[in-house]
């Protein structure tokens, strides 16, 4: 019964329904038109959580929608109501992910390339069967705002050659237990040679990859040079794809006007919120809303005279513009609630937030993000100050039969069998505790648990993984050498990331400790 009922589940996986850990509770991913939904959507998304969930929706790092704490029992329900305005669901597992996407030339001042055509045809690949998990980025410019180098697995980003737009490509990008920073593969591609080359990696995948692999574990297993040579065969072919048709309607072109984001800690953003935001892309924007890797919900094409007015507006439905403080606050979707959570990173965000308001910080450059495991889903490893919860185990000997039930299990292969019983190699661990779970003998057990805490990451173009600073630290110590980082940003006037450039990390952690 129970192994049925884990397969009824992963089978809702597959379909962007993904089971939480309150009993009977799941969570419905919504698939944005390239990242962007209407006003139209986000009513109707209103309504649905009001009725079957808990009135809010999640704004998340995967830029897609998210409704929390439906009932499974009411699941046929609310797609049936998401399908009266033609929305449909994200997936998770080995299958095509959402496309992550920026802004193009027509609004985004700074996008050398329409990144919304290439991506429209990109969007043929969400339906085709494909047993690996890929994700697809496209950014309109070399600042790469939705840092596709490492958030995705094949990345475009769009670049100007003599006057005409095109695509680097970067291959491997990805988070989680083994951060990869995507490789550079290809250069100066047309859209065209970019669909070829997506194309190229799905049959290669396809014929090469094993099990579980994404293009990161492909790059480490096969070597650099060869998955370059694959993925770059016959790209003067190029592939003619139709683009998907958009509902999103850019009526004219609008990189004079401005991106208005609001701030919405942890991505949450409730249903009279919600309604207020959709109100505000209709009368001051083109309609819709974007969906950023920060979490906090962007309304483009907005006149920057009306600014004053749609502030007054946000206020009084107890919403905020992000002009001040530090970037967006953010994390993993559902804390304790998430199947896979060691240690529940919300209450300590939301200390943090309320710290950053007393020491009266003002650098959004400044970005704080975490996860409640290493699978890092709020991608604390691109951030100023990040953390995400870890847990050590341990083998009790006597209790280990030497099952193996363990060794593939470990994602990272850092538990053999020697002598009939499981060693775990602590330099390999990612500390996870998939192991510790899987035991149903409670021979491995928790050694230590606590937040791991990293400091310099940064997005964008100048891509670096933080540093780890601590480990399994409580959340009142995670706070204080946390706070004690954010008062040093303050009295530097810089970031951390721009501070360990600087003096290095070493410099930086004696710097961080001497902090009174």
């Amino acid at each position: 019964m129970k192994q049925e009922s884990q397969l009824y589940y992963e089978d809702l996986t597959k379909r962007g329904i993904i089971r939480l850990a309150d009993k009977d509770m799941v969570t419905v991913w919504i698939k944005p038109d390239c990242c962007n939904l209407t006003s139209v959507h986000l009513r109707k998304i209103a309504d649905i959580t009001e009725k079957y969930a808990r009135g809010y929706l999640l704004f998340t790092t995967n830029q897609n929608a998210v409704i929390p704490f439906v009932n499974i029992k009411d699941v046929d329900e609310v797609l049936a109501e998401l399908e009266t305005v033609s929305l449909r669901l994200d997936r998770c597992g080995p299958t095509v992910r959402n496309i992550k996407v920026c802004y193009d030339d027509k609004i985004c001042p700074e996008a050398v390339t329409s990144c919304l055509s290439l991506a429209n045809k990109l969007e043929n690949f969400f339906d085709a069967p494909f047993s690996h998990k890929v994700k697809i980025g496209v950014a309109g410019c070399d600042k790469d705002c939705i840092s596709s180098r490492v958030l995705t697995d094949i990345g475009f980003v769009g670049v100007e050659n003599n006057g005409t737009p095109q695509f680097d490509v970067f291959v491997g990008g990805k988070l989680g237990l083994k951060p990869f920073a995507g490789e550079r593969m290809a250069e100066s591609l047309s859209e065209d040679e970019s669909v070829k080359f997506l194309r190229n990696y799905f049959d290669y995948m396809e014929k090469e990859g094993k099990r579980g692999e994404r293009s990161a574990d492909l790059i480490r297993r096969v070597g650099l040079a060869k998955v370059k040579e694959e993925l770059n065969k016959n790209l003067q072919d190029g592939l003619l794809l139709q683009p998907i048709e958009s509902r999103i309607d850019i009526k004219e072109g609008a990189t004079n006007k401005t991106i208005l984001i609001i701030r919405a800690t942890l991505g949450q953003v409730n249903a009279t919120r919600l309604r207020k935001i959709a109100d505000i892309a209709e009368k001051y924007g083109q309609g819709f809303v974007h969906f950023p890797i920060r979490c906090a919900p962007e309304i483009p094409c907005i006149d920057p005279e009306r600014i004053t007015d749609i502030r007054q507006e946000l206020q009084e439905a107890g919403l905020q513009i992000l002009e001040d403080g530090i970037d967006n606050i953010q994390g993993c979707c559902f804390g304790q609630h998430c199947t896979e959570n060691i240690m529940d990173p919300h209450p300590l965000l939301l200390r943090i937030e309320q710290r950053v308001t007393q020491l009266g910080l003002n650098n959004q450059n400044i970005s704080i993000s975490s996860g409640g495991c290493p699978n890092s889903c709020g991608f604390p490893q691109i951030s100023d100050i990040g953390f995400y919860g870890a847990v050590e185990p341990a083998v009790d000997i006597p209790k280990c039969n030497g099952c193996e039930l363990c060794v593939p299990v470990c994602r990272v292969r850092a538990i053999t069998m020697q002598d009939g019983l499981a060693v775990i190699d602590l330099n390999a661990c990612r500390d996870c505790g998939q192991c510790i779970m899987a035991c149903p003998f409670d021979a491995i057990v928790e050694k230590r648990k606590g937040f791991t805490v990293l400091v310099g990451g940064r997005e964008g173009k100048d891509i670096r993984f933080g540093e780890k600073i601590a480990e399994f630290l409580s959340e009142e110590e995670t706070f204080q050498l946390t706070d004690n980082c954010l008062t040093l940003l303050r009295e530097k006037n810089t970031t951390a990331a721009s501070l360990v450039d600087e003096v290095g990390i070493e410099n930086f952690k004696e710097m961080l400790f001497s902090v009174k």
